[in-house]
This record gives structure tokens, C-alpha cells and sequence, in this order.
């Protein structure tokens, strides 16, 4: 369709959606195409608990405007070193099978204090408080509870309730004995260093 003087002297509003939406499928395809370049299949065991975790989740903000909300969950993607589209759709209207997961992590962020960064180093890495966290889900999978089951909340895993202290004296060495695969990762080889053939 060929445009006319006028149409060419419409204002910027006018022009922007369409701008916009070109900006979004620009960054979409190479999203997707980082994603198919560097693909990722952790165990994503989510805990069978029935809850809303939508509002246990929602919990994980402070802040009330989505402005702030997008500030905050740089820090997840950045503890995660993925891109948005690892748990939203490239148009953002839903959620990518990652959502319950999502959700419970954020729950117990905000219930028991403890950061996405202090148990995620990026893509699959996991600091040594996530390599020890490891067997805990797995056991937390196994049982259907969630963490408060066994950790008061806001002491960031320091203090057992009553039910955590008879598991951990009665049952915990044979629950680890009976799950060799839920032992902790072992972390990450760091590279090395040629030694060199200069004195």
C-alpha cells in the first residue's frame, strides 16, 4: 500500500506500536534462537504439595508496580543466568513449563529468607548452599511436604522445627543411605591453567 504525505505525518504514538512490536520479535527470535543454542534440562522436580503458589509466590515482591517487579526479577534471571523466556513465553502472555517450579522457589525465597544467588551460580551451577540443598528437595519430592515442614521459616534453614529435629535423629541417615543419587553435586571442575614453559 503506497503512503501518503499525510500518513507519513502522523505522530510518533502512531508509529510506535508497530515499531515496538517489530523491537519484540527482533529480540524473541534471538532469544529463542540462545536457548536452542544452549539448551538446558535440569531435574525440575517440583514438590506435589497442593497450595496456592501463586500467592506464596507473589510474597517474593516488595515492590507494587510492575516496573519494580520487572527491577526484581533481574535478580532471579541474573542468579539464574537465563533470559525471561525460561519460564515466560516469548509474548509474555504465559508461562513456559518452568512456572510451578518457579513459583515454589519463590515461595521459599520469601518465606525463608534465603536469595535466589545464595543456591544458584548461574545456569546449572549451584553454590555449596544449593549442592547441600539438592538431597533436601529431592526429599521434600519424595515426602510431599514443603520446607517449613522441617525449617522454621524466616531463619534461612538454621533452626528445625520439632518435626525437622526427630527426621534428622531418627531418619535422615537411612533416608540418605536408601537415596545415593540425592547426595549433593559435586561442584564444578574449575578450568585449568596450562603451566608455563618459561622459567
Amino acid at each position: 500500500m503506497l503512503r501518503t504525505p499525510t500518513d507519513l505525518d502522523q505522530s510518533a504514538e502512531d508509529t510506535m506500536p508497530t515499531a515496538r512490536r517489530g523491537f519484540a520479535a527482533l529480540i524473541t527470535i534471538a532469544t529463542l534462537w540462545l536457548l536452542a543454542a544452549h539448551p538446558y534440562t535440569p531435574n525440575d522436580s517440583t514438590v506435589p504439595v497442593e497450595s496456592d503458589w501463586k500467592a506464596r509466590a507473589a510474597a517474593w515482591f516488595t515492590a507494587d508496580d510492575i516496573a519494580g517487579r520487572r527491577q526484581e526479577m533481574r535478580k532471579m534471571t541474573g542468579a539464574l543466568r537465563r533470559a525471561c523466556q525460561y519460564c515466560h513465553t516469548p509474548d509474555f502472555t504465559a508461562y513456559t513449563d518452568k512456572l510451578t517450579v518457579s513459583r515454589q522457589m519463590m515461595a521459599l525465597t520469601a518465606e525463608h529468607g534465603v536469595p535466589c544467588a545464595d543456591c544458584h551460580g548461574g545456569r546449572d551451577e549451584l553454590t555449596e548452599l544449593g549442592r547441600r540443598s539438592q538431597p533436601m528437595w529431592a526429599l521434600a519430592v519424595e515426602k510431599k511436604v514443603f520446607c517449613e515442614s522441617c525449617h522454621v521459616p524466616k531463619k534461612r534453614f538454621g533452626v528445625l522445627t520439632a518435626e525437622g529435629e526427630r527426621f534428622k535423629r531418627e531418619e535422615w541417615a537411612a533416608w540418605q543411605k536408601a537415596h545415593p543419587a540425592a547426595k549433593p553435586a559435586a561442584p564444578a571442575a574449575k578450568p585449568t591453567t596450562p603451566a608455563s614453559s618459561t622459567p
